[in-house]
This record gives C-alpha cells, sequence and structure tokens, in this order.
C-alpha cells in the first residue's frame, strides 16, 4: 500500500512539472533567456533599436536610394556565446527595402560581438555568397542555424563597424 501511493505521489509531481514547463511556453517559442544589448545603437548610416524584446534595425538609404531598409520582430531567444557575444534570435514581423529581403514570420538571427557598454558590433545574419537574409521555418530550426560555431559563417566582421548607443533602457 505505501509503493503504491509512493508511486502515485511521484506520479502527481512530475505531471505538476509537466503542466508548469508547458505553460511557460504559451506560444511555443521559449523565453529570453540570455542577454538582450538593450538600447539604440547607431553608427553613420544604420541603427539597430534593441528592446527587452523587440528589435528594430534601420539602414539610411537615403545618399543613393529614397527608400530606407527596415527590419522589425520579436526578439524570441537571446543566447549568449561569451560575455561579450551572442545572437537575438527574432521572430521577422516587418522587412522592408532594397536589400531587406526577409521573410515576415519566419526566424532570423542578429549576432553580436564586443560588447563593451558603450559600443557593439551588430550584424545581421545572412549568406556571405550572395549577401541573401538566412532564416529559418521555426524557433527550433533557429537554434541550431544560429549558434556560435555559424557566427563567422553568417557575417564578414571585418566589414562590421562599431555601433555606440546614443540612449539606453528608460
Amino acid at each position: 500500500m505505501f509503493l503504491s501511493r509512493s508511486v502515485f505521489s511521484l506520479f502527481v509531481v512530475v505531471c505538476l512539472v509537466l503542466l508548469s514547463v508547458g505553460c511557460s511556453m504559451e506560444n511555443g517559442e521559449p523565453e529570453n533567456t540570455g542577454f538582450v544589448p538593450v538600447g539604440l545603437w547607431a553608427t553613420d548610416f544604420d541603427r539597430y533599436d534593441i528592446k527587452e524584446n523587440f528589435l528594430d534595425y534601420l539602414m539610411d538609404n537615403s545618399a543613393w536610394n529614397p527608400e530606407n531598409d527596415v527590419l522589425q520582430g520579436n526578439i524570441v531567444r537571446a543566447v549568449d556565446f561569451s560575455g561579450s557575444a551572442g545572437v537575438l534570435i527574432i521572430r521577422v514581423s516587418r522587412a522592408d527595402g532594397p536589400l531587406i529581403t526577409n521573410t515576415v514570420g519566419r526566424y532570423t538571427g542578429v549576432y553580436y560581438r564586443d560588447f563593451s557598454g558603450s559600443s557593439i558590433r551588430l550584424a545581421n545574419a545572412i549568406d556571405l555568397a550572395d549577401w541573401s537574409p538566412i532564416e529559418a521555418s521555426s524557433i527550433s530550426a533557429a537554434l541550431s542555424l544560429f549558434t556560435v560555431d555559424n557566427s563567422n559563417m553568417h557575417v564578414d566582421w571585418s566589414f562590421v563597424t562599431p555601433y555606440t548607443i546614443t540612449s539606453s533602457a528608460e
């Protein structure tokens, strides 16, 4: 009788744990677990406005084209590679402009490195052969694709100038 109560108790505990884990992933997307470099980060020609759960990228093309590039999306996962590098996985909600050809509803990565508090290097994940965006159809595929091992295949860091912070989180 004692053994059957123990087995039943263990079953109840396991069920409660599974229910609580299921509730933390309301829409099937994991919560942010890593560092998010919140702030308005800018260079002379583009900027990343990063909130805790949202990223807004703007490239000012006014020097050669009247249409700017815009990439926006919800940050569904922040993955730390080290104390100063990682990737923000975003689910694209807007992609407009001559160079931004991401697909709304898909996942892409924005890599960062050399974070110092006042500067950072940021770059959208691209195929270096043809400069097309790299995307995934699910969060699990994105987590497998946007990794520390792939960061140098998705970004040519020699072309990425540091962004400086123009405003921080309020």
